[in-house]
């Protein structure tokens, strides 16, 4: 049961990291209230220079997914802290799955960076990506070939499989699309222009 527990950690972790991923670079512009200049230009951005944020600094590729996730780290901590052990036992697998969602969660701008390194990666890393139980450069390199609509979970890419087999992240497009009239990717040459003044 823990195996288990474990496993719907590490799926549900990719599947967060998915569909933020997912969200920031189909939806909204560069010029939506917080979020817009702060994410959606990065991961956008992403795709013209795939590079660039491998060059940024520790704690930049830390600082916002320990601050989002590592705050979830709270939940269980304050249950192992004032549940009674019968309380703690009844609950220990929903306690450990956001646990090992939260942890996983945390480290995805590192895998993600590390996904993109052909050189320069630790030696204990990549045994893990070959072990697919982090992001690899073979797997995460799909997603970088247009129109860039696949593999988009970049925590362990596990969730990829039955997501793309199933084509979801093109159906949810559709059914928001139909019910917002919203258009996915609509402002993408907008903000090429705007970031680097390119002409018509």
């Amino acid at each position: 049961a823990k195996v288990v527990t474990n496993i719907a950690g590490m799926l549900v972790a990719d599947f967060g990291s998915g569909f933020v991923h997912w969200f920031m670079e189909t939806w909204g512009t560069i010029d939506t209230p917080i979020v817009g200049r702060a994410l959606m230009v990065p991961f956008r951005e992403h795709h013209i220079d795939p590079l660039a944020f491998t060059r940024s600094t520790f704690l930049l590729a830390w600082s916002y997914p320990c601050i989002v996730f590592g705050s979830l780290l709270a939940i269980p901590v304050y249950a192992l802290l004032t549940f009674t052990p019968e309380e703690i036992q009844k609950w220990y697998h929903v306690i450990l799955l956001i646990a090992v969602t939260a942890a996983l969660s945390a480290t995805t701008n590192q895998v993600h960076k590390w996904s993109h390194l052909r050189t320069g990666v630790p030696r204990w890393a990549k045994l893990l990506q070959k072990c697919h139980l982090i992001l690899s450069f073979d797997h995460h390199h799909i997603h970088h070939r247009p129109p860039y609509m696949v593999k988009y979970c970049i925590t362990n890419g596990l969730a990829n499989y039955p997501l793309d087999l199933i084509d979801f992240w093109s159906k949810l497009e559709w059914v928001i699309e139909k019910l917002t009239g919203a258009k996915p990717r609509q402002d993408d040459m907008q903000w090429c222009k705007k970031l680097y003044q390119l002409s018509d």
